[in-house]
This record gives C-alpha cells, sequence and structure tokens, in this order.
C-alpha cells in the first residue's frame, strides 16, 4: 500500500503522529510520463523496545517523580503489567494499563504504601513486528521515599 507521495525535487518525508514505527518500507520513483521504478532495498525496523524504570520515587504530592514511570521510550506499548511486592514477599499491587505505567505508591486498596524498599514485576507487551520478541519482563526494585523529600 502506498503510504506517501513526495513530489520532487523533496527527497526526504517525515512521518508525524505515529501509532508505531514497525513495519517494513522502501522506496520507488515515478517518472514524469508515470513509469514506476523497482522498489529499494526493503527495511524493516521495530519499536522502540526499551523500558528503563527508576529505583527511586517519591510520591509527597509536590509533582515532581510523583509515580514510578518509565524514563524513557514508553511508546510503542500496548499493555503494561505491574505486580508490587514488599520486602516480606507480600503482594502490596498488582494493576495493569494499556496507556503505560504511572504507579502512583499505593496499594491495590488504594492506601498509601509507607516508605521503603520494594520490588517488581513489569510485564511489558510492545507493539512490533516480531510477535515473539513482543513480551519483555522486567524485575527489579524501587525505593519511595515521602517524609521530608523535596524534588525543588
Amino acid at each position: 500500500a502506498e503510504l506517501v507521495s513526495v513530489p520532487a525535487p523533496t527527497t526526504s518525508f517525515d512521518h508525524t503522529n505515529l501509532t508505531t514505527v514497525a513495519g517494513c518500507y522502501y522506496v520507488t520513483a515515478v517518472s514524469r510520463s508515470g513509469v514506476e521504478s523497482l522498489p529499494s532495498n526493503r527495511v524493516c525496523n521495530d519499536a522502540c523496545p526499551l523500558f528503563v524504570l527508576p529505583n527511586v520515587f517519591t510520591p509527597n504530592g509536590d509533582g515532581k517523580n510523583d509515580v514510578f514511570a518509565p524514563l524513557r521510550c514508553p511508546r510503542f506499548v500496548e499493555q503494561v503489567d505491574l505486580i508490587v511486592y514488599n520486602r516480606y514477599g507480600s503482594k502490596v499491587y498488582e494493576g495493569s494499563s494499556s496507556a503505560g505505567l504511572a504507579w502512583d505508591g499505593k496499594s491495590s486498596s488504594g492506601s498509601d504504601l509507607p516508605s521503603g524498599l520494594y520490588y517488581y514485576q513489569v510485564t511489558v507487551r510492545y507493539a512490533v513486528l516480531d510477535r515473539n520478541a513482543a513480551t519483555q519482563v522486567l524485575k527489579g526494585w524501587v525505593q519511595i521515599l515521602r517524609e521530608g523529600v523535596s524534588m525543588r
């Protein structure tokens, strides 16, 4: 399917408002008489499958660093499942979102969890070409700091 036509002498095109960059791309040229060239080499790209999480956040209501959220490349994520455990191994939070990850440091029942160290498992499903590589499982720790912390 034709995605875009760029008039001569333009030699570049910027994609905007994409829901994904995953796909295979090639270029053809069309002469003034309407004859189309053979396709160029085909280049296949995947969406950015990189989900980097912080190891501390401060849900103290100051509007800075108030949620546990990815540091970069949260685009092209279809689903995020988060499970959080306290230091004793008890599950304190479990949630899913198609809008990305933004945990506010509350338990599954909605109460503020105390400052401390928590362990997480995040399962991220990406919109990528290779459906076998579409899921990434991240395990790690995050520290909640509440009292006396201001991110100025």
